[in-house]
């Protein structure tokens, strides 16, 4: 493999499995696209939506400003996505709040 050219050949890869192949059609059934870069993607929606991680965590660890990280990846995050966020955080203050009431 040349240097600078992994995505290129991990690609050409994919593109020869049948389970890759298989998922591509699901995806066109479903109106989407499957592509290699929806790695990338899939990587950063899990760790805003399951690892909580913030926006200046993700793109310093993808390799980018968070300027582009929220240009690329605002997109997925729709309303049900803000209002499982609010409720995680008030969840969590009302742990801190019962943790001070308690120490105190």
């Amino acid at each position: 493999m040349r240097a600078g050219f992994g995505s290129d050949s991990f690609s050409r890869y994919l593109l020869r499995r049948d389970h890759w192949q298989h998922l591509r059609q699901q995806y066109e059934a479903q109106g989407e696209k499957l592509v290699l870069y929806s790695c990338r993607h899939g990587y950063a929606h899990r760790a805003h939506v399951i690892c909580d991680l913030p926006p200046k965590v993700v793109a310093a660890a993808m390799g980018h400003s968070v300027q582009t990280h929220l240009a690329a990846y605002s997109r997925w995050c729709g309303d049900d996505v803000v209002d499982d966020a609010f409720a995680k955080a008030g969840q969590r203050l009302g742990q801190g709040i019962r943790a001070q009431s308690s120490a105190a």
